[in-house]
């Protein structure tokens, strides 16, 4: 996992050794180190996609604390630093990840980083997998069906018809625009009409198989194939 990080802190020597500290560990990317709030409030870049911030406390016009306040959820995760140890009870009251106190060890940058790491692993858990599954176009409207959800793919027409366990939908979609958005490892053409979920098959009859209660013919040129995925002899 790729961390996109920014340095704000006023401290030149201390940005130094941070940045030295961050070109150690292979998954941080370094994006901009600014030396006072309103340097990375003027920079459209500064926020655009960041995962984290190192964010000093002390700094001159606006403080860190300050800016943390006004952060709303689409804000990068914030390492908080400070030369003083009082400000920590105040940081985490705006749920940094982590408060570092000057001078900072490597060990003690590399915990913080663990901490980060965890944090954004658990967000990542809870958010919906877009990547695990299909959008097709029904009714006008895009719906998304999870892959586990499909049953198989067939051609109807000028159009496609999606079957799961319980329902169908039919989309003018066609069958060789589908076979690319789906993962090759689940999911096999078996006749130039039929694309199948491999874990829905539940019985194999030569050049038929059943997937869920429906039947589907497998065509000679897939038929090998079929048989080598499934692990199983002719």
């Amino acid at each position: 996992m790729l961390i996109k990080t920014a340095i704000l802190d006023d401290d030149k020597v201390f940005c130094e050794i941070l940045t030295h500290y961050i070109s150690k560990i292979e998954f941080l990317h370094l994006e901009g180190t600014y030396h006072d709030v309103f340097s990375a409030l003027s920079d459209d870049r500064a926020f655009q996609q960041l995962d984290l911030l190192f964010l000093d406390v002390e700094m001159p016009g606006m403080t860190g604390v300050e800016l943390l306040a006004s952060f709303d959820d689409t804000a990068p995760k914030v390492v908080m630093i400070s030369g003083k140890r009082e400000y920590g009870v105040e940081a985490f009251d705006y749920d940094v990840v982590d408060y570092l106190q000057k001078p900072i060890t490597f060990s003690r940058f590399v915990k913080a980083i663990k901490k980060v790491q965890k944090v954004m692993e658990e967000k990542l858990d809870k958010e919906p997998n877009i990547s695990a599954s299909l959008f097709i176009r029904v009714d006008g409207l895009w719906k998304r069906l999870a892959f586990t959800e499909i049953c198989l793919i067939k051609s109807h027409n000028n159009s496609v018809i999606v079957k799961t366990e319980d329902e169908s939908f039919e989309s003018p979609m066609r069958l060789k625009d589908i076979v690319d958005r789906l993962p090759e490892g689940k999911f096999m053409q078996v006749h130039r009409s039929y694309i199948v979920n491999l874990e829905k098959i539940s019985k194999v009859d030569g050049e038929i198989i059943e997937v869920g209660e429906r039947t589907v013919p497998v065509s000679r040129t897939y038929i090998q194939t079929l048989y080598d995925r499934l692990n199983i002899d002719r």
